[in-house]
């Protein structure tokens, strides 16, 4: 099954909204490193170019994973008429780990404190780059498991 999605994903249509959901999910997430860190400028001055570079890096690829996640169950479910499991959970999981963790901190103390959750939170080193490796493990796992319930789906493809 998973090679039929995956062929199915080669579709003009599919490529296209692949490439939209990995700008949007790209942008959000460079959001998040300008909210948490100030620009890209100020945090080479801060960490060095090599740690700035690294979060690109871990931007694009958790951008590029998470559209593909959402790009395979859309045509999963328009072959199917059955999702995944998970398939819907895990970007939005992934988004709100993000935002809690490198993206606005003063934010998210100030909502949790109002709705009860009083914590002091971390600033890990280089811009929080160990949270946002903890996320790509979550994204990965993610993605494993997503093209694990594709695969052995046990549903027939509908006319």
């Amino acid at each position: 099954m998973l090679n039929v999605v995956i062929n199915k994903t080669k579709d003009s249509k599919y490529i296209w909204l692949l490439g939209g959901l990995f700008i949007f999910f790209f942008g959000l997430y460079v959001f998040l490193d300008f909210e948490g860190n100030g620009n890209y400028s100020y945090m080479a001055e801060q960490f060095g170019f090599g740690i700035v570079s690294l979060h690109i890096i871990i931007n694009i690829i958790i951008a590029l994973l998470t559209s593909m996640l959402v790009t395979f169950s859309i045509v999963n479910y328009k072959l199917t008429n059955t999702e995944p499991t998970g398939s819907n959970a895990i970007p939005f999981v992934t988004f709100l780990f993000g935002l809690l963790t490198f993206g606005c901190t003063s934010c998210v103390v100030a909502f949790l404190g109002a709705v009860g959750i009083a914590f002091t939170p971390l600033v890990l080193p280089n811009g929080n780059l160990l949270w946002k490796f903890i996320a790509l493990v979550f994204v990965i796992i993610g993605f494993v498991w997503i093209l694990y319930t594709i695969n052995n789906a046990k549903c027939n493809i509908k006319k």
